[in-house]
């Protein structure tokens, strides 16, 4: 097992069930942590030693939205160093904010998949695309 995990946010807590049920099925190494908005996810962020594999944030969510994180992410030098692959996954998408959040410098912008076994399928998509990409920082 990985000691690099996949973060998710996202307020909504049936998305967490489908998230850690999805990732559990498609069998990866990486240890699933998930936090309900952004605030909870930076506190993790900021005091915490491990780099993640990868952040998939919903955009809007109460109190510090998935916006305002990846803004503080990149405002925060330890962090920007550690260069964690940060992806929106959101519904519905909106073209406004799929705008802002480029302008943020993210890697990726996906709508929520509307049955389990869509979802499934894109999630592992996108984590096969992390796995096999080379970046800045990237850990053995």
């Amino acid at each position: 097992m990985s000691e690099h995990p996949i973060i998710f946010i996202d307020a909504d807590e049936d998305d967490h069930d489908m998230f850690k049920k999805a990732l559990s099925e498609l069998n990866l190494p990486y240890p699933i942590l998930v936090f309900s908005n952004g605030q909870m996810a930076l506190d993790y962020l900021t005091t915490s030693a491990v780099t993640p594999f990868l952040i998939i944030s919903e955009i809007s969510m109460p109190g510090m939205t998935g916006l305002e994180l990846r803004t503080q992410i990149d405002q925060d030098p330890g962090l920007r160093r550690k260069c964690i692959p940060f992806i929106f996954m959101t519904s519905p998408v909106v073209d406004y904010l799929v705008e802002e959040a480029y302008e943020l410098t993210i890697q990726g912008l996906f709508e929520k998949k509307g049955t389990f076994a869509a979802w499934k399928m894109q999630l592992g998509s996108i984590i096969a695309y992390w796995t096999e990409c080379h970046h800045p920082k990237r850990f053995n």
